[in-house]
């Protein structure tokens, strides 16, 4: 058994290149410019493919872009109509951000992001309530013209007829339901 390797140590910018497994939101790990192997690993391609079979090797810059590209489109959700209940809890959980009406529309912002600049965006038209995921920088008039396109669009309520968050969303990733925590039945 070999000791640590003794490398010099570099500032971030001088990591170009790392591991990326397509899909992934996250890179495997930096490529450590003086020899090859992994940053915090020490791993040769061999090794990394063996943990990885589908990795890829290819600059940082394209890697972050890759894996931003697959947290958006994870994360972005279209408008979903939710109670007034879910909306006041949201409103309250934390101070909002971006509270106004336009176009009759009140609307707010989470200040916490699910993914990057990806954030929940609620709003209210009438006694109607709604939900969206999106950018925390989407003007308050683009968020007003969803709400108003989806209402035409649905002009009975949609509760009680498509879920606001399906019931598998809160077990961990790699358990199936009958292993969930907090489930004795």
């Amino acid at each position: 058994m070999t000791g640590p390797i003794e490398r010099c140590k570099l500032p971030f910018e001088a990591f170009t290149d790392c591991w990326y497994v397509p899909g992934e939101t996250h890179i495997v790990d930096l490529i450590h410019p003086d020899d090859g192997l992994t940053l915090h690993y020490c791993e040769d391609e061999a090794q990394v493919r063996a943990r990885y079979p589908t990795a890829q090797r290819m600059s940082c810059e394209d890697a972050w872009k890759a894996a931003d590209a697959v947290g958006v489109a994870r994360y972005c959700q279209d408008i979903t109509e939710v109670t007034a209940e879910r909306f006041n809890d949201a409103l309250n959980v934390l101070p909002p951000v971006g509270w106004t009406t336009r176009q009759g529309v009140e609307s707010f912002r989470l200040s916490e992001r699910i993914w990057g600049s990806i954030t929940d965006i609620y709003a209210r038209l009438g006694d109607r309530f709604f939900k969206l995921s999106d950018d925390i920088r989407l003007s308050p008039d683009i968020v007003a013209e969803r709400v108003r396109a989806f209402v035409i669009a649905h002009p009975a309520s949609t509760i009680g007829t498509v879920p606001v968050r399906p019931a598998e969303a809160d077990i961990p990733r790699g358990q199936s339901p009958s292993s969930a925590p907090g489930d004795d039945t």
